[in-house]
């Protein structure tokens, strides 16, 4: 049965406007509003298409641990293309087309050729922070 959620970041309703989302469970909400708010947001792209940073999207594949990423910094560098390359198509394994465009991305560092797919596969990948509360339990004061 399809429920109500209000949906929203817990740390921040003003960084992303909360939502109202009609899905048959809480995840199934988060899942949305990742795909449909989220993934449109400016800082997110930025975040998503910056390949020079570890802290960025692909550096947090390539450097998925704090361990890798300390190491980064202190000058240890252990990417390689086919590192990259196999960091990018496992986290795309549920979508093998989405990485495919992905890696024509990383090629060629050319924007437009990440669809909004692409932008809405990832964003939806990690709910952390997200939260949805069912309509119904939300008081209503007056």
């Amino acid at each position: 049965m399809l429920k109500r959620y209000f949906v929203a970041h817990e740390d921040s309703i003003s960084m992303w406007e909360p939502a109202y989302v009609t899905a048959i469970s809480p995840a199934a909400a988060v899942r949305e509003y990742l795909r449909k708010i989220y993934s449109k947001d400016s800082d997110f792209r930025e975040h998503v298409c910056d390949l020079r940073y570890v802290d960025a999207f692909v550096g947090g594949l390539v450097y998925p641990t704090a361990e890798e990423q300390i190491a980064f910094m202190d000058g240890v560098r252990n990417e390689s293309p086919e590192l990259t390359r196999r960091r990018v198509q496992e986290f795309f394994s549920q979508c093998p087309e989405h990485g495919e465009t992905f890696l024509k991305y990383i090629d060629t560092e050319d924007v437009s050729v990440i669809t909004e797919a692409v932008y809405e596969y990832i964003a939806a990948q990690d709910p952390s922070g997200v939260i949805a509360i069912e309509e119904d339990k939300i008081r209503v004061l007056s």
